[in-house]
């Protein structure tokens, strides 16, 4: 097991330890989850102060304390001025020590399912760690990066941002052998202020390659070119329908939320596979998945079993079957104008009734509105049977479309005057995380299975 030891992570920050050295191998943010040999960071939050868990901390096993002002303990600790800066030395100083593979994964979206997909393979390769959820923030890479003390084979860590040069920090601490870019989609549009940028900033994952590094790139996309040249010296694999992608689609047959079987050409070798992620970005995913692995020199068989072993989780395209054959897909966890449409494409190969259950794609700036109209006429042209939009923004999906439409300022008014829904009807709930459209799905189920609010 890699460890490192207190006084190191202190020389590395310029800081002085205090009562003592102690090994340490591993690294929290939360008290709960300390486990025996952890360095235990104390953030004082907008909400909660870790300051006053220290002692819970220690009770769980923490073998030392980074606190951001003096505390009354033997403990071994360091006091640091900022806290995200002690997590982020730790898990570049843990990143040194480890000698195996490292895959580091961008986009505007899937980069979840992308990094689920490639985690079900190398597990089967060798041992895995891999980002936990969507810890894929400037202290979600870390924590992944502090459980290279395990010495796993393989580590596959999501890098997201939130603005420019986040992508850029995030690759210093994980200094990633393999890059994977996934896309660059109008999701946030309204923060980073145009596509381009977006581009730009998911791009910081090709900068400083180097020959024997992989950039795993999609074929499909209208930034691939400056991309390729981006990513030079470091060799490239590309996936995608493109037909001079490395890794390519060749056959496709949609199962609808079931799913979909595809034929794949990995490098001149033809691959069939039945996945269990549904939609167009479930095939997606697993094309840079796929290509991925080849670049780790995973064995084909062992690919194919961890594409097909994959399957849908909480809030991700996951479906719930209740009572009187209802269906509903909980797409719940976020929502952009690309991947809404995706998944409005695939509940139109649903057997009616349907219906979409929409809440607002935050984020999009002065263009929001526009996309928003836009859903609800590509609602209208798949003859969708009903849409019951939450919020301000899918008030224009509403008013432009020719479906059954139901309209709620929010979630609260939704769940207290629950529309009917109707036997084998199929329900898509999607909508970004801040509509909390997982509340109304929580709301179906909570009844033994009951479809009521």
């Amino acid at each position: 097991m890699l460890e490192l030891r207190l006084s190191e992570l202190a020389t590395d920050l310029g800081l002085a330890c205090h009562h003592g050295d102690v090994a340490m191998t591993g690294l929290a943010i939360d008290s709960r989850a300390v486990k025996p040999g952890d360095l235990f960071v104390a953030i004082d939050g907008d909400r909660v102060d870790g300051h006053d868990f220290i002692d819970s901390a220690l009770e769980n096993g923490a073998a030392a304390i980074a606190c951001t002002r003096s505390i009354d303990t033997t403990a071994p600790h360091i006091e640091v001025t900022d806290a995200n800066h002690v997590c982020a030395a730790f898990g570049r100083l843990m990143r040194d020590r480890f000698h195996g593979s490292v895959i580091g994964i961008t986009g505007s979206a899937g980069k979840t399912t992308a990094k689920s997909f490639l985690e079900s393979i190398c597990s089967r390769a060798g041992a895995t760690v891999a980002t936990f959820g969507n810890q894929n923030n400037e202290l979600g890479v870390p924590l992944t990066l502090a459980r290279l003390s395990t010495s796993p084979e393989f580590a596959v860590v999501e890098m997201g941002a939130s603005q420019k040069g986040d992508i850029t920090y995030l690759k210093s601490m994980a200094a990633p052998q393999i890059v994977v870019l996934l896309n660059a989609l109008e999701a946030h549009v309204g923060r980073f202020g145009s596509l381009e940028t977006i581009a730009q900033t998911k791009g910081e994952i090709l900068d400083d390659l180097i020959a024997s590094d992989t950039a795993v790139l999609n074929a499909d996309q209208s930034h691939y070119s400056s991309w390729r040249t981006r990513a030079a010296p470091a060799q490239i694999i590309s996936f995608g329908e493109n037909s001079d992608a490395d890794v390519r689609l060749i056959g496709l047959e949609d199962r609808g939320f079931d799913g979909s079987d595809i034929t794949v050409d990995a490098m001149g070798t033809r691959m069939s596979l039945r996945l269990s992620i549904p939609g167009k970005g479930g095939v997606t995913n697993a094309l840079a998945a796929i290509a991925a692995a080849t670049a780790l020199d995973i064995n084909l068989s062992l690919i194919a079993e961890g594409v097909e072993a994959l399957l849908p989780v909480e809030g991700r395209g996951n479906t719930l079957h209740l009572a009187r054959g209802i269906r509903v897909i909980d797409d719940s966890y976020n929502a952009s104008p690309s991947s809404v449409m995706a998944a409005l494409d695939t509940l139109k190969r649903a057997k009616p009734p349907r219906t979409a259950v929409l809440a607002d794609m935050l984020e999009l700036g002065d263009d929001g509105p526009d996309y928003h109209r836009n859903v609800g006429r590509h609602l209208s042209d798949l003859g969708i049977e009903r849409v019951i939009a939450v919020g301000e923004l899918s008030a224009h999906i509403t008013d432009n479309c020719a479906s059954q439409a139901l309209h709620f300022a929010h979630i609260d008014q939704l769940l207290a005057d629950c529309p009917e829904f109707f036997q084998d009807e199929t329900i898509l709930v999607k909508g970004s995380r801040g509509m909390q459209l997982d509340r109304f799905v929580t709301s179906m189920t909570s009844s033994a299975g009951e479809a009521t609010c």
